[in-house]
């Protein structure tokens, strides 16, 4: 390719050359497009020329090799991109003492594929664009979850932390319960104790005071026993006759008393006595009752029977007289008639009596 027509291409891309580089270049200007080409690229062409510690403690003399090891990045930087773009004979000595057929044809291929690249990105900004939004969606997304994330570990952390304290406070509070309990048996031991000395007390106190009541009532006893000492012939005579006194005072009522045991005894048996007396008579009152009962029934049966022969009777005589009256009205005389009535009349007069004789009866028994 001609110079002219690749300082055209390198003016489209952005970088000023001179036309005697292009015709004849140098290592210099090698080194300095494939920095410009890789800044292009947003690749620090610089930072990439720059020595590594690794390279640096690897080589001896440091001043001497670094314009080699220079060269070597960016050769291994550019090959990368070369293998992609299918430049694949490129060769360090093309950097170092470059062809300049070789050169320019080797810069032409660079910088069309960049050309291309610049116009897809014409192309495809829109579509770029919104991959930057999606990119920056992406990262503010992953930085909020990463936000999240921290807020879940945080509060994992203050559970895991929470959980620790619980479970201390737990074993605190078993230790606590545990101490509580102890103190509490002792507590009902102590209580047992109090409680069996007060038993104790309240005997003991209970015993004094029937001790002192003891005392007191023989100190009663004594000074009784002391008064009634007697001291001399005439207290001793004296003496003597109070209690023959009471001696015969107690005779008498034990006299009394048995008289009025005798008395009851007296008394009992007379009761006793009694009381048979009523079961006899009670036994007989009992028979002498069923058998006016059975009187009663009798006397009553009876009578009954009585009143039909009288109504019988009567109906009889009734009949009787009406028609002796009617047959024989004419023969009889008035002397007659009145004999005839007179013998009605006194039957009559037997039947009430036997009425009332019975009646009578009846009452009695009744009663």
């Amino acid at each position: 390719m001609e110079p002219e027509n690749l300082q055209s291409v390198l003016q489209e891309a952005g970088i000023q050359v001179d036309m005697k580089n292009l015709q004849n270049p140098t290592e210099d200007f090698m080194i300095y497009l494939i920095i410009e080409y890789l800044n292009k690229f947003h690749f620090d062409g610089h930072e990439i020329s720059k020595s590594t510690m690794e390279q640096l403690h690897c080589v001896s003399c440091i001043d001497s090799a670094s314009d080699a090891i220079r060269v070597i990045n960016l050769y291994s930087s550019l090959s990368t991109v070369c293998n992609e773009i299918f430049l694949k004979d490129l060769c360090l000595t093309d950097i170092t003492s470059p062809g300049p057929k070789r050169a320019r044809k080797q810069i032409k291929i660079l910088f069309n594929f960049f050309a291309y690249v610049r116009n897809k990105m014409v192309e495809n900004e829109m579509a770029f664009i919104e991959l930057d939004n999606q990119q920056k969606s992406m990262e503010t997304m992953i930085i909020k979850k990463d936000s999240i994330i921290a807020k879940i570990g945080a509060i994992l952390n203050s559970r895991e932390n929470k959980m620790e304290i619980k479970q201390e406070l737990q074993q605190e509070i078993k230790k606590i319960s545990l101490r509580i309990d102890d103190n509490s048996k002792k507590c009902k031991e102590l209580e047992y104790q109090v409680t069996g000395v007060i038993i104790q007390y309240q005997d003991a106190y209970k015993k004094c005071n029937d001790l002192k009541r003891n005392a007191i009532k023989l100190h009663k006893v004594t000074k009784e026993l002391q008064s009634k000492i007697v001291k001399s012939p005439e207290e001793y005579a004296a003496r003597s006759t109070e209690l023959k006194k009471v001696l015969e005072l107690k005779i008498e009522e034990r006299q009394v008393l048995n008289d009025s045991i005798t008395r009851k005894k007296l008394q009992i048996k007379n009761n006793e006595y009694a009381q048979e007396l009523v079961k006899n008579l009670n036994d007989k009152i009992l028979i002498n009752t069923n058998e006016i009962c059975k009187q009663l029934k009798e006397t009553s049966e009876k009578l009954s029977c009585v009143k039909k022969e009288l109504d019988l009777l009567k109906v009889d005589i009734s009949k009787w007289t009406k028609i002796e009256i009617n047959n024989s009205a004419a023969v009889l005389n008035t002397k007659d008639v009145k004999i005839c009535d007179q013998l009605l009349f006194e039957l009559n007069t037997h039947c009430i009596s036997i009425e009332r004789e019975f009646y009578l009866q009846k009452n009695l028994l009744e009663e």
